[in-house]
């Protein structure tokens, strides 16, 4: 299989995986940003319970201070003597401790609600950063796998590419090899007068063919010359001995 080939199947399958991984991490962040906004509403609603009982005590303290004062009159007006103005406060006092025992009840209520809606939020809290943890870290994971698979398969293409391409090389310098002994070859001849030079004539070729082979002679002659020359030396003194 090519190098084209191979790389277009991994890349093929690299974007499959990738469109998987991304749909993955799309739901990921779906449920994250659910799970946040669900913890939003339930601090939301604490907030509401703890405004609530807020408003419920400040009732509590006025009251307080509305029968303490009604008290003080009915103690006043027995003073004086004014049993009526004493049972109209008295009468005042009496309702607005009746409303004090129900908001106390409707306070106990609320702070019962406050207690559960704050244990909620504190385990929807955990819950969501416990999720956002394992979130993050199965993206750092898979982004790490993803590069490692990036890496590996650069390095086989690379792999394979310099494998092919040494092939090629080898194959180029073998002919370059032939083809520089062929015009050696080639200038041999030209420079013994077989082929002849570009623009040149037979008639010149055949001349400098036959000009070089004189030289060869010349050259032959002139090598034999000085071995006879040198062998007449040696051969000299052996006969003045004898």
């Amino acid at each position: 299989m090519s190098i084209g080939k191979r790389v277009s199947q991994w890349w093929k399958s690299r974007r499959s995986g990738g469109d998987d991984a991304e749909a993955l991490k799309d739901r990921l962040d779906q449920t994250y940003r659910t799970q946040t906004a669900l913890l939003q509403q339930v601090r939301r609603g604490v907030a509401d319970v703890v405004t609530s009982r807020k408003r419920v005590e400040l009732q509590l303290a006025t009251i307080a201070q509305q029968t303490a004062q009604l008290d003080d009159d009915a103690r006043q007006a027995v003073a004086r003597g004014n049993d009526e103005d004493a049972r109209a406060a008295l009468t005042r006092k009496v309702t607005l401790e009746q409303a004090a025992a129900d908001l106390q009840v409707r306070r106990d209520d609320l702070m019962a609600e406050e207690d559960k809606l704050g244990r909620s939020a504190t385990k929807i809290e955990q819950d969501v950063e416990a999720f956002r943890v394992r979130k993050d870290t199965l993206a750092a994971r898979h982004s790490a796998a993803a590069a490692r698979v990036e890496i590996n398969s650069a390095t086989t293409g690379i792999n394979s590419t310099v494998s092919e391409v040494g092939q090629a090389m080898e194959a180029a310098e073998r002919r370059t090899r032939e083809l520089e002994s062929t015009a050696d070859a080639v200038d041999e001849l030209v420079a013994e007068g077989v082929v002849t030079k570009a623009g040149e004539s037979a008639d010149a070729a055949l001349s400098r063919q036959f000009d070089a082979a004189l030289g060869t002679t010349a050259e032959v002659d002139r090598q034999l010359e000085e071995l006879t020359t040198h062998q007449e030396d040696d051969d000299g003194p052996q006969q003045i001995q004898k």
